[in-house]
């Protein structure tokens, strides 16, 4: 397991955790390629981005350990990134999301419809849906199918994030000091939590399982349907990013916490109590984001193995006459009700399926 995290002042660090000597992080590489503020970053099985105020989001390859490149796609700082299955999804604050094919990282769609800066976004773990919220003051429905916006609703106050839960029956929207857990088709929120200082992170454990932390110093975590709440004490400064592990242990959790002062802590994490394992303090660097790459085998195996990296030359070119395909669509509705809706275009004769993971 890793953990990486995007600075203030411009490097990604990476610490490995030592299992034989009982959780000790040790540096494993220091990524200096941004000339900005690291403001997002996101792995999978195999890929890091991290997205920066210098408008670029810079690739690297956690197997080999090389970097790939660089994807110059915004007109604005990468506010967001985030893995879906074999693709990346970046939102930025010049207004748009785009999403790249992991490999070729050639920009298949850029989704357009918010009139500022997208604040952060959250993909439906079917892979079909997709939620946004922007300095607009909305939040996005997009189809992930078509490109396009399906839903949008106005918010009352600037929103910070957005996040599904683990099955995507629940998504949970921050709103500086509260955290409104609403579902699909309910137009008020289910729970409200709120607390007296700034919100700054949440994270859903699992489907019920809520985690968020703030200036407060401290790290909240609410059962949603129990509304029981758990807090745990141990930083001395604002807690900037949360992310977890699954255990073995069924309800137990390992949760990776990274406060502003740079100090970094590992939680072993149950229904009722919780211990520090393990941790670090980063020096002369303050934490603003952070991922956990955890290697392979702990990920969900993809349905098709990752694409190579294409030299420029060698990148696939597009086809000229279109493709004939019927398109599987499925909205909120279908998703909840496990059914799915099959919509054929007219003037097509023959038709093909694409995959809700986007794979062609």
């Amino acid at each position: 397991m890793e953990i990486v995290i995007g600075t203030y002042e411009g490097p990604v660090i990476s610490y490995g955790v030592n299992l034989d000597k009982g959780m000790v992080l040790e540096a494993q590489f220091v990524e200096k390629s941004h000339s900005g503020c690291v403001k997002s970053i996101a792995c999978n099985n195999r890929y890091l981005a991290s997205g920066s105020s210098d408008e670029s989001i810079r690739l690297l390859d956690l197997h080999k350990r090389v970097e790939l490149g660089a994807l110059m796609q915004h007109n604005g700082t990468v506010t967001c990134l985030t893995f879906q299955g074999s693709h990346l999804l970046s939102g930025s604050e010049d207004g748009t999301i785009c999403v790249y094919q992991s490999g070729s990282w050639e920009c298949k769609k850029t989704l357009k419809g918010h009139t500022a800066a997208v604040c952060q976004l959250s993909v439906h773990p079917s892979g079909v849906l997709a939620l946004s919220v922007s300095r607009d003051k909305t939040l996005k429905t997009w189809s992930l199918i078509t490109g396009k916006p399906v839903h949008t609703v106005n918010l009352t106050s600037l929103p910070d994030d957005v996040i599904w839960n683990t099955d995507g029956s629940t998504y949970a929207i921050l709103l500086e000091k509260s955290i409104k857990v609403f579902q699909p088709h309910s137009g008020k929120p289910v729970r409200t939590y709120t607390s007296d200082r700034r919100i700054v992170c949440c994270k859903f454990l699992s489907s019920t399982l809520l985690a968020y932390g703030g200036e407060s110093k401290t790290i909240s975590i609410v059962e949603i349907e129990s509304n029981k709440c758990q807090t745990i004490t141990g930083h001395n400064a604002r807690i900037k990013a949360l992310d977890f592990v699954r255990s073995d242990v069924k309800d137990h959790y390992i949760l990776i916490s990274v406060s502003s002062d740079g100090e970094v802590k590992i939680w072993a994490l149950s229904r009722d109590k919780y211990d520090q394992i393990g941790g670090t303090t980063l020096f002369n660097h303050r934490p603003v984001c952070m991922c956990v790459y955890t290697g392979e085998k702990q990920f969900v195996k993809q349905l098709s193995t990752p694409a190579p990296v294409l030299k420029h030359q060698e990148l696939p070119k597009k086809r000229k006459t279109p493709i004939k395909r019927r398109v599987l669509f499925a909205n909120l509705h279908a998703i909840q009700g496990g059914k799915t809706i099959k919509r054929k275009l007219k003037h097509k004769k023959t038709s093909r399926v694409i995959p809700l993971h986007f794979d062609r």
